[in-house]
């Protein structure tokens, strides 16, 4: 079979990322990589380097691309290249518009073309495990998610925190519960540095059969964290997506009957049970699978339609924070 060839848009720390990956990766060839910065180019002096991906376009040999450029960028560069006859996959968020997502999904299927978005945890091995442990039915009707996307970075200059961060929490939260969209979605952030775009957010969504999903993302806290919690019924979950452990919980509030008659609910102390899952990288997972797409025509778990779908509850708890109140998912 022939080589598939890529190229990668952005060669910045996550660029740089998608390009050692493709060079691991039976079946394909990198031929181009893309920046505006020469500097970051210099870094890859054994493949073509250009700084106007309209050189990629160009190019009939090239068939997929990664684009891992600023946000504000995405919807542009990816319809240039789907235009193009290029395949796609785009770094979260897709856009920064649903109406932007929705032209991009138009436009691929038009040209018959994989369009994906760098949905990452879809691939994450031990959130992976997660929904198996889910779907085994042993933690009974699950009450609520919670996830903390905390740590210190340089604020981006095209987007605030809940597209930065809060995209991922939210495709997790649908991913795990097997649920396309929350029924409601309610937002808080607050503009610390002054900017025009939010600096801490929290988003609460309420899911079917009354799931409560709670996110709180920021870019100022000094320490990185990341808890991920799943309370159910009658187990619960610590998710390390870190350390690649997921621990088990055989805790909760139970009823139990205290005399004739009578019921009481109590709590319900068990084991912890450790369950380590096989360390792979999920974007090594994420791009083989995106290959595959390519020349099976198989529609990627990670599609735009996906995408599509995060871009919307951003944009609903945006609407949450400017109105003051909860949003009905339409």
């Amino acid at each position: 079979m022939e080589k598939i060839k890529v190229a990668v848009i952005g060669a910045g720390p996550w660029g740089s990322n998608h390009i050692r990956i493709y060079q691991e990766i039976a079946g394909v060839e990198l031929k181009t990589i893309c920046d505006l910065d020469k500097k970051l180019l210099k870094n890859h002096r054994n493949f073509r380097t250009v700084t106007d991906y309209k050189n990629i376009l160009n190019d009939d040999e090239i068939k997929a691309v990664s684009i891992c450029t600023p946000a504000s960028t995405h919807f542009k560069t990816a319809k240039d290249c789907l235009e193009a006859g290029k395949h796609v996959l785009v770094e979260k968020p897709l856009t920064l518009s649903s109406k932007e997502a929705e032209y991009l999904i138009i436009l691929a299927k038009k040209r018959n073309l994989v369009l994906a978005v760098g949905h990452i945890f879809r691939f994450e091995p031990t959130i992976r495990k997660l929904k198996e442990e889910i779907k085994k039915g042993t933690f009974g009707k699950i009450y609520y998610i919670s996830l903390s996307r905390m740590g210190l970075k340089k604020p981006r200059n095209d987007c605030g925190v809940l597209f930065n961060y809060a995209t991922h929490d939210l495709d997790i939260m649908c991913d795990v519960l097997g649920q396309k969209m929350p029924e409601e979605i309610t937002g808080i952030a607050t503009h610390s540095l002054g900017r025009k775009y939010e600096d801490l957010g929290i988003v609460i969504a309420k899911f079917k059969n009354d799931i409560l999903g709670y996110s709180q993302v920021s870019w100022l806290s000094p320490k990185k964290i990341r808890d991920f919690w799943v309370i159910g019924e009658k187990r619960s979950a610590f998710v390390d997506t870190m350390n690649f452990e997921l621990q088990i919980y055989d805790a909760g509030i139970v009823p139990q009957q205290s005399d004739f008659g009578t019921f009481q609910l109590v709590t319900k102390s068990g084991e912890v049970k450790k369950i380590k899952v096989e360390r792979h990288e999920p974007l090594k997972k994420e791009l083989e699978h995106f290959i595959e797409c390519i020349q099976t025509g198989r529609k990627p778990i990670n599609s735009g339609e996906i995408g599509l779908n995060t871009v919307k509850m951003v944009e609903y708890a945006l609407e949450s924070v400017k109105k003051g109140r909860n949003i009905k998912v339409l």
